[in-house]
């Protein structure tokens, strides 16, 4: 596994909630999309590097998305209109998952809001989708198409480009509590978190197979909640209870795991979103600790970033 050489540039975290882009003012509709305007980055005047100097700074803090929430709203009210003169920023009542479409559109559901916000990072333009579902929680695209759990109404929702449900799969997929969500290779991978499995899914809904049962050993699962892939097709599996990340084939066999309780570097109290980047390092968030840590594809600790706080990073 190669070290991490570069500086890494950190665009979104599912917790971040600092504002350096400034959103379009929707108008309300029923289903569908609501389009904004042209988004703009306002001029950051923190720096934040991990790790702190004088160590080779690896991550760096660049910009992050923001609700407009009652703490902020008169901060996010005068961003918003001293850059595009407009009303109020669109609000993100509970930011969640995420997933980055083609062309560098990010998806980011929000369990509260029903709805999946839609941010264009290179042309700056931003869309909402309205989405009827209970509790939006996991967000995949594959073939132009988007994929979104929720978890409280038990199912999997597909969109089509507009944002119009295509169709939704539940309980006769034996779906419980679905949250995490990854695609590729035409499949679905969906985590069942009371079920405490993975659900293989075609892009059409079908089941194709499950794997996982309830327990600590390789394979088993106690309550997992996120999912990712790497380039290879491994799927890292976030096993909260078990406080550990498990790595398994696309079939579901297991490979090995990495994490354990404890207070030290690499440990994993309540392990929440996972990410695989392109060499294949795996970024965990820490739940208890509110750090991202960052390993190898070998489960070896690395970095990590990140403290609890509501400022810039």
């Amino acid at each position: 596994m190669v070290p991490i050489r570069r500086t890494m540039s950190v665009r979104a975290a599912t917790a971040a909630t600092v504002v350096a882009v400034a959103l379009a003012s929707p108008h309300a509709q029923t289903g569908g999309v609501e389009r904004g305007g042209r988004t703009r980055v306002a001029a950051r005047s923190v720096e934040r590097v991990w790790p702190d100097p004088p160590a080779q700074a690896r991550i760096r803090f660049v910009t992050s998305l923001a609700p407009q929430t009652s703490a902020r709203r008169s901060l996010l009210r005068r961003l918003w209109t001293a850059v595009s003169g407009g009303s109020d920023a669109p609000a993100m009542a509970h930011p969640y998952g995420m997933a980055m479409g083609p062309l560098g559109r990010l998806y980011v559901t929000d369990a509260a809001g029903h709805a999946v916000h839609v941010y264009d990072v290179r042309g700056g333009g931003y869309s909402k989708l309205n989405v009827d579902g209970e509790s939006l929680i996991g967000v995949a695209t594959l073939g132009g198409r988007l994929f979104v759990t929720d978890s409280v109404g038990g199912s999997v929702i597909c969109l089509n480009a507009a944002g119009r449900k295509q169709w939704a799969v539940g309980a006769e997929a034996g779906l419980q509590r679905p949250t995490g969500i990854v695609a590729a290779d035409d499949r679905l991978h969906v985590v069942d978190t009371l079920a405490h499995r993975i659900v293989t899914l075609s892009p059409e809904g079908r089941v194709i197979g499950s794997f996982g049962s309830r327990g600590n050993e390789p394979g088993q699962f106690n309550y997992p909640t996120n999912i990712a892939r790497d380039r290879s097709g491994r799927l890292y599996v976030t096993d909260s209870m078990n406080f550990r990340v498990q790595i398994l084939t696309s079939e579901g066999r297991y490979i090995s795991d990495f994490g354990r309780v404890g207070d030290g570097s690499g440990d994993l109290n309540r392990p929440k979103g996972v990410a695989v980047d392109g060499e294949g390092h795996v970024y965990v968030v820490e739940g208890l600790h509110d750090v991202v840590q960052i390993f190898d594809s070998e489960g070896h600790f690395l970095l990590s970033f990140g403290e609890p706080g509501h400022g810039d990073g």
